[in-house]
């Protein structure tokens, strides 16, 4: 599972402070990868000190087993984002790709290529979860952004 702890400001690009993939053990079982995953969340949470935490909207999956890991690690994320009184936004791989390329049918290449120029990475990032994870990072402070602009616009 990829993460990505991102700073954006009002008007500044967004810099990624911190991305990676969280360490499962392989050979260990079910419960034990998903206590590993809550495990390096919450410190994650505790070191960053973040806002939201923003996450993958479970779309489709025709293999069954592979819906229901997911589901069980995304329950996970969001166990561990509510503990921690963070505000969770849920995103489409549509949404993310039309925040992040402007085209809701954009590539995983397309994808890692906008992240690199959107937060200024000194070097592409080549795992495939690292990079949804910034995507969606990315993803979600344009939507707060958007949402305080409309806010002040409105005078709230």
């Amino acid at each position: 599972m990829g993460y990505a702890v991102i700073d954006s400001g009002p008007s500044e690009l967004a810099t990624v402070v911190s991305c990676g993939v969280v360490a499962v053990p392989r050979e260990a079982s079910n419960a034990e990868r998903l206590l590993a995953i809550a495990t390096a969340l919450d410190l994650l949470i505790a070191e960053h000190a973040p806002r939201a935490l923003a996450l993958e909207r479970l779309f489709f999956n025709k293999n069954v087993r592979t819906a229901m890991l997911v589901s069980e690690a995304r329950g996970i994320v969001l166990l561990c984002g509510a503990r921690a009184g963070l505000e969770i936004a849920e995103y489409t791989p549509q949404e993310v790709k039309l925040a992040v390329t402007g085209s809701g049918a954009a590539d995983k290449r397309a994808v890692q290529r906008m992240i690199g120029l959107l937060a200024r990475l000194e070097r592409p990032i080549t795992q495939d979860n690292v990079a949804d994870a910034i995507a969606i990072a990315l993803t979600h402070a344009q939507h707060a952004q958007l949402a305080t602009l409309v806010a002040v616009a409105e005078g709230r």
